[in-house]
């Protein structure tokens, strides 16, 4: 497949893993409109005073929705990068989206959440348990898939000792190299 192919590009890995900055970093090289999932669900939980961690806390049809909306873009529109956890596993069968996985170490991931300025300040247990819930509620909803397995990715990329510029740059030439 060749990146004149590619329409859009989804970004996914767990919690503290950069997928947030790289999938702007990549809309902004790219000039490509930018969609966060995380983002949606981070203003639900800070206007609904739900701890970050309490995914249970978000109404299924809202995960439902936003899940389905992501969906539908990744299939009929164009020039977009989207973040989201689960939105390889939705993007798997559209050949015109090229999937991008960062994983990382729980230490490191960690580390890089507690260091951060969000919406939520969060502590290692609940860092946990948000992974934990994310993965539950995945199950609970979809399918016992590992979401986050390899063979739906054109790209899987270990960030624990990858600066941000070094993983745009990475994830960029490969999209522009696919083929």
């Amino acid at each position: 497949m060749s990146t004149g192919e590619f329409k859009n590009i989804v970004v996914c890995g767990d919690v503290g893993t950069g997928t947030t900055t790289l999938s702007e970093g990549l809309a902004k090289k790219l000039g490509w409109g930018h969609v966060s999932a995380g983002q949606i669900f981070r203003e639900y939980h800070r206007k609904h005073n739900i701890p970050l961690w309490n995914k249970s806390g978000i109404p299924d049809d809202l995960d439902k929705k936003v899940d389905q909306e992501s969906y539908e873009k990744m299939r009929v529109e164009k020039n977009i990068v989207f973040d989201s956890h689960y939105g390889g596993w939705f993007g798997r069968d559209l050949p015109g989206v090229f999937r991008i996985l960062l994983v990382c170490d729980k230490d490191t991931a960690t580390k890089r959440i507690l260091e951060r300025q969000h919406t939520h300040k969060e502590t290692p247990e609940e860092i946990e348990e948000r992974r934990k819930q994310l993965r539950d509620k995945f199950k609970k909803l979809y399918s016992s898939d590992n979401y986050e397995n390899p063979k739906y990715f054109h790209l899987v990329m270990d960030t624990r000792n990858t600066s941000e510029q070094e993983a745009l740059e990475k994830a960029y030439r490969k999209f522009l190299s696919s083929g």
